[in-house]
């Protein structure tokens, strides 16, 4: 018997609930003939907004950046959805020729800058690595990962550090162990790896000065 080789991503349900709880009481306005407010309305699209920020992107990301790492040229990838469609994703080919040839790039089509991240900490020593999660993964040493565990930060339906392995092997090689039996979710893009240290920086008061540094 051939091998199950589809998956299911882990989710943050909370948020979930959430949406799905807004939609269930618009539905129920609905459905009594209530009105429904347009601030009703924001606020659900408010939360599929930080959905798809926080959660989806961050995946779609990390599947995506090992496939496109050797590519040379700059592209456009346009993923859109509707409840209607379902989810789409094209090719937005914004490449223009000059009369002798030469290819020009839209302005607006150059993919953003590449970075990584340096993080001085008090006592002046620097993690700048080129592989991003080891610096997050010096962060969350210096904090102590107890200290980030009860911070609640939660990534693809789990908290930042989890004292289990994934059962899932893609996002489980992203876990990198960082005290006995505590792992950290390395599984993310580099913005959102910048926001979670600066997430442990203020919320722990640890006095980190963090930057971008463009590749």
């Amino acid at each position: 018997m051939a091998e199950d080789k589809s998956y299911t991503p882990n989710i943050n349900r909370t948020m979930m609930d959430k949406i799905n709880k807004a939609n269930e009481a618009i539905e129920m306005l609905r459905t009594l003939g209530l009105p429904v407010s347009n601030e009703q309305l924001k606020a659900l699209q408010d939360l599929e907004k930080e959905y798809l920020r926080t959660e989806v992107i961050p995946l779609i990301q990390g599947e995506m950046e090992p496939l496109v790492a050797e590519l040379n040229n700059s592209f456009r990838i346009e993923i859109t959805y509707s409840k209607e469609d379902g989810l789409n994703m094209n090719l937005v080919d914004r490449l223009s020729v000059r009369d002798n040839g030469e290819m020009l790039v839209d302005q607006h089509n150059r993919r953003q800058k590449k970075y990584i991240i340096r993080v001085l900490f008090p006592d002046n020593h620097a993690s700048c690595n080129k592989m991003v999660w080891e610096t997050l993964v010096d962060v969350v040493k210096y904090a102590g990962a107890e200290r980030v565990r009860q911070l609640g930060i939660m990534i693809m339906g789990d908290n930042l550090i989890s004292s289990k392995l994934n059962e899932n092997e893609r996002y489980r090689i992203g876990q990198k162990e960082v005290e006995r039996g505590l792992y950290v979710c390395t599984y993310s893009s580099t913005d959102t790896k910048y926001e979670q240290i600066r997430k442990i920086n203020r919320d722990l008061g640890l006095d980190l000065k963090i930057e971008k540094v463009l590749l």
